[in-house]
């Protein structure tokens, strides 16, 4: 009964971390009108906590490894609903802006410190089904923020959606202090020059894709500080991520592999509600509902995906669903010209599908013979790789849109870059992730 109530407390916090991503994509006219804010404004209310989230990701994971789970746990929480309250209660944009990076700060420590209590918690096969869990939550958690914050928007308030995340955090709080328990302190402390870099490095990657002015000039920032972070890595004890993490080449295709699906992905979030409300003049409403098919079958396919994984095997089940969600992506560039939400309901639906498939396979392979001392840091650098796909993914969207007005070009051309991606992804899963695992390989 306890682990029970475990897992479910890891799997609340990573779903509540993906969620208030999904949330504004709904609600950003309504809060633009209620907070009177420019363009500009309004893109800063999603990339303060895209950049806090990105930046202090490997930070979070690394946190629980040295100083015990169970107090990160907590302390995310009580961050990510403090912010999650003041964004709600938010009446300019100075105000929405910085509780909005606070947010992602606190959903950073939360959502790698989840993934490492079910590995801490969990073993074998029922380690495994726990992580189909896991996928199931982060891959409908998207769709389903969609889905919620065009109902608040619609009919009561796009405030609800950032309220309700104060009182449930509380409440959480409340069951992990009486039900975890802390993991014992690792030897060392916090390499503080490590994580001033890993931050600056990660938030300055992150800004060139969501809205540097000078963006060739913040990537090339960002990739001298990520040499800088590297070499850093090499000359420390307790490394903020230990590069050993590395050594292992499934887990490696595997980060790899998370990070173009996840740029795949969430070209399907984010460009199929538009094409909804553009293409086929639906309400933000009647569109965000469109993707709860999508994100049912998707949540019931991963809840069951161990068992698919027993019957056929990871290998098979892990380029099946990267099939599918090429197949996807392939069908809908194909039905850019639609008019009619069923022409492309089917796709929504092999998507959803394929995208559970491989999600767990994915996120499996990450966490693949890591040690319990760095449990937390390798959550944490795989969850860092899938945030930042999904930025990639939204970054090359607007490129290869760039210049285009016409709705239906728009979407041709994201969901060919998503099948491109989805081939790539293909190539390294099965030159890397599929290979070494036939190899059995090893730390």
């Amino acid at each position: 009964m306890k682990n029970k109530i475990i897992m479910f407390l890891a799997l609340i916090g990573a779903f509540l971390t993906v969620l208030d991503t999904g949330i504004l994509y709904t609600g950003t006219v309504k809060l633009a009108q209620d907070l009177s804010l420019s363009a500009s404004q309004l893109s800063w209310v999603q990339v303060a906590y895209v950049l806090t989230y990105a930046g202090f990701m490997l930070l979070g994971g690394k946190l629980g490894d040295l100083y015990g789970r169970k107090r990160f746990f907590i302390f995310s929480l009580i961050l990510f609903a403090i912010g999650s309250l003041a964004v709600g209660l938010s009446t300019n944009a100075a105000m929405i802006i910085s509780f909005r990076a606070v947010q992602g700060v606190g959903a950073a420590i939360l959502q790698p410190t989840c993934l490492a209590i079910i590995t801490d918690t969990f073993d074998g096969d029922e380690l495994q089904k726990v992580i189909g869990y896991y996928a199931a939550v982060i891959g409908a958690g998207a769709a389903v923020g969609i889905a919620f914050g065009g109902f608040c928007a619609a009919f009561v308030s796009w405030r609800l959606g950032f309220l309700i995340n104060a009182p449930l955090s509380v409440v959480m709080s409340i069951i992990a202090f009486k039900t975890l328990t802390n993991t014992r302190k690792q030897p060392g402390k916090l390499d503080w020059i490590g994580t001033i870099l890993s931050i600056l490095a990660m938030s300055s990657l992150s800004y060139s894709i969501a809205g540097s002015p000078k963006p060739i000039l913040t990537l090339i920032t960002s990739l001298v500080l990520w040499v800088v972070f590297i070499i850093s890595q090499t000359k420390v004890s307790q490394p903020t991520m230990p590069l050993i993490i590395f050594k292992n080449s499934k887990r490696v295709g595997s980060y790899i592999g998370s990070l173009l699906f996840s740029a795949a992905g969430v070209i399907f979030w984010f460009y199929i509600p538009q094409f909804m409300q553009e293409q086929m003049h639906y309400s933000a409403f009647v569109s965000a509902i469109g993707m709860i098919p999508m994100s049912i079958l998707l949540f019931f396919v991963a809840l069951k995906s161990q068992s698919i994984v027993r019957r056929f095997s990871n290998n098979n089940v892990l380029i099946l669903g990267l099939i599918l969600v090429l197949i996807s992506a392939l069908g809908m560039a194909f039905l850019n010209n639609a008019t009619n939400y069923w022409l492309i309901f089917p796709f929504t639906l092999t998507f959803g599908t394929g995208f559970a498939l491989a999600l767990t396979p994915l996120t499996a392979s990450s966490m693949a013979k890591i040690t319990p001392n760095i449990r937390g840091a390798a959550s944490g650098v795989y969850n860092t790789t899938r945030q930042f796909g999904a930025a990639l993914g939204l970054a090359w969207g607007l490129a290869v849109t760039s210049g285009i007005s016409e709705t239906s070009h728009i979407f041709k051309n994201v969901m060919m870059l998503a099948a491109f991606l989805i081939v790539i992804g293909i190539l390294c899963v099965c030159a890397l992730v599929l290979k070494k695992e036939n190899n059995n390989e090893s730390c």
